[in-house]
């Protein structure tokens, strides 16, 4: 199936690049790496990976952004729609991406000045996914040759963790994440007609990442 972009979405490019001049009290941008848990459907493991960053409010609050992407198997689009596989053949999953821009509220705890701060907040993101065809051998003879339509996620955000300032400029960011998914995948066999479907779904998982402050020494 042709491959959709994620042009509605890019309007988020330029606030994540935005340069300090912005936010002169204090603003971060960094990158960071994570995995996120399922229950297999669609997938088992997410791996994620992506820029980061926060502008600082006051003392106490904080607004964060996210620009991720992720790759991650699809696991078995054929059993979705009721249809086994060939069990002599090689399972067949889909090589699933997504790319999700995500803006959420921190509230930070800790003494003023510390090095390190607790923090928990809330956010809404919008994943846009893409996803192959899977073709494959059926069980008793025929193939099949089952394509996904994933359109895009709401997905909504509880996080929380530890932020730990590394000298003058640098943050190492400890976040947990819970997920709630707000999904509509179209599943259908071109072969057999059959059809499948995954609604909304729960994920979480945890991420670490590394900022760059302006201007230096801001907490």
């Amino acid at each position: 199936m042709p491959r959709r972009r994620f042009a509605p979405y890019l309007w988020a490019l330029p606030l994540a690049l935005a340069t300090p001049a912005l936010a002169e009290e204090s603003f971060d941008l960094g990158l960071r790496a994570g995995i996120t848990l399922a229950d297999g459907e669609p997938a088992n493991d997410i791996p994620g990976f992506g820029l980061f960053g926060h502008w600082r409010l006051n003392e106490r609050w904080q607004l964060g952004f996210a620009l991720e992407t992720a790759e991650y198997d699809f696991e078995q689009p054929a059993r979705l729609v009721g249809i086994r596989q060939d069990p002599s053949a090689n399972l067949v999953d889909a090589k699933a991406e997504g790319t999700t821009v995500s803006a959420w509220l921190e509230r930070l705890w800790g003494p003023p000045g510390a090095r390190g701060h607790w923090f928990w907040g809330a956010g809404i993101g919008l994943a846009s996914i893409d996803v192959p065809d899977a073709r494959g051998p059926a069980a008793g003879g025929g193939l099949f040759d089952v394509e996904t339509d994933a359109g895009t996620e709401v997905v909504a955000s509880l996080l929380g963790g530890r932020r730990v300032e590394l000298g003058e400029r640098w943050a190492l960011d400890l976040t947990l994440h819970l997920d709630q998914h707000f999904a509509d995948w179209k599943v259908r066999d071109r072969v057999s007609g059959r059809r499948g479907a995954i609604d909304d779904y729960f994920t979480y998982g945890g991420s670490v990442g590394f900022a760059y402050r302006w201007p230096a020494g801001a907490q």
